[in-house]
């Protein structure tokens, strides 16, 4: 688990507050080029250290990570209407990945379920009664 450990995380960030976030994401959502960039830049390292710990829980693999943020950022730009200011930024920014990262694992789910390959055949499970 520790070489998977990246130094630059959060830990070496100058962290923006939710004050400093939720302006952000008022003046993006009025759409401010600027600030909407800005947020990107801001709210990317909050998204990697979420699905980098989903990561090194075992839950996803090492290749999903960029692919996982990715997802997040369209479900943040498709539910950006939703956000409520007197919501905490970070809270709604958590869930959004939290609905990403559970949209992804069902995903899963239903492959290995709809794979032939995976489903154990009429002598296993026989077998195995």
């Amino acid at each position: 688990m520790a070489e998977d450990y990246r130094p630059s995380s959060l830990f070496n960030v100058d962290r923006p507050g939710n004050e400093e976030l939720c302006a952000l994401m008022a003046d993006a959502l009025a759409h401010d080029t600027a600030a909407s960039l800005q947020l990107i830049a801001t709210v990317t390292p909050l998204l990697l250290a979420f699905f980098e710990g989903q990561q090194q829980a075992g839950r996803i693999e090492h290749e999903s990570v960029g692919d996982l943020v990715r997802e997040a950022f369209i479900t943040l730009h498709r539910r950006r209407a939703e956000y409520d200011s007197h919501t905490p930024f970070r809270a709604w920014l958590i869930e959004m990945a939290r609905c990403t990262l559970l949209e992804h694992l069902h995903s899963l789910q239903e492959k290995d379920i709809a794979s032939p390959a995976s489903a154990p055949n009429r002598r296993q499970v026989l077998q195995a009664i």
